[in-house]
């Protein structure tokens, strides 16, 4: 019997996991933490794809994994803050020295609490997960597993269709189904229901509504810096003032591509033929 495909990627992550673990233990290393954040997020959607196709909605032990995540995801947001700063400083040849500052400091914080987690982290909880999943596939059919993966991305692409007609309310939310989709096709074999160019321009969708959150996350966090730490007569008030609106028009114009890109990508896969299964006849059996 062939292995479970989803297993096989399971546990190709949890090493990329473990890996990453024992390099960060001790030293703060960027690509590190980028490379455990990813496998954290890859995994997290393989167990969404498992549920799913397990029908099974038992609670799983993947809490303290959850809890490692949002401390490198506060370290990565200031991270990605101080350098996409640093390129709007450059692009307006302006200095923001106050606010800089601040997210140097606010990263310093962050590391400390980054080097807690993961001398806290305890790998054994997924280990004992994996062994779990291998108890409940074993005897699994490998292509009745594909089959419902199928059903699985039809439905979430439905979904996905669905929020796009208001596309500016929920650009989070499209954002996280657009990971979902990627990780789960990034799986199975390929062309799986969805053609190679399809699947890089669902990557290129992506991109664009990456920098799209980096950019709002900066704005968040200079606004707030200047409404509670700036007195409104200094002249970096107005300096931060002038731009938030600059990222904000940022903003809009990279949401509006990214939109544009994701409905024409909803709009191409209706008519691609996946292996041996169409789109269009998967959502006529679901």
């Amino acid at each position: 019997m062939p292995a479970i495909f989803i297993l096989l990627h399971w546990k190709r992550q949890q090493r990329v996991l473990l890996r990453n673990l024992a390099k960060l233990k001790g030293l703060q290393e960027v690509k590190a933490i980028h490379d455990l954040r990813v496998a954290i997020k890859k995994l997290r959607s393989y167990l969404k794809l498992l549920t799913i196709l397990l029908n099974d909605g038992k609670e799983t032990d993947f809490e303290k994994t959850e809890q490692l995540f949002s401390v490198l995801g506060k370290h990565r947001d200031i991270e990605m803050g101080l350098l996409l700063l640093q390129s709007l400083e450059k692009e307006n040849k302006m200095t923001y020295a106050a606010f800089r500052m601040q997210l140097k400091v606010a990263l310093q914080t962050t590391e400390i609490w980054v080097q807690n987690a993961l001398n806290k982290y305890d790998e054994k909880g997924l280990a004992d997960l994996t062994t779990e999943l291998q108890q409940y596939l074993k005897e699994k059919n490998n292509q009745a597993l594909l089959d419902k993966t199928g059903i699985a991305l039809t439905k979430e692409l439905k979904k996905l269709k669905r929020l796009t007609r208001h596309f500016e309310a929920h650009p989070h939310e499209i954002r996280k189904m657009l990971k979902n989709v990627f990780y789960w096709i990034s799986i199975c074999p390929k062309d799986f229901l969805i053609g190679a160019v399809q699947v890089s321009k669902l990557k290129k969708s992506l991109n664009h509504l990456g920098d799209w959150q980096d950019h709002e996350m900066l704005y968040r966090k200079i606004k707030h810096f200047r409404k509670d730490f700036i007195p409104d007569s200094r002249e970096e008030y107005l300096l931060l003032k002038e731009l938030e609106k600059s990222i904000k028009s940022k903003m809009g114009a990279k949401l509006q591509k990214a939109e544009k890109e994701i409905k024409a990508f909803i709009s191409n896969i209706a008519t691609l033929p996946g292996s041996g299964t169409s789109f269009a006849e998967l959502h006529q059996k679901n």
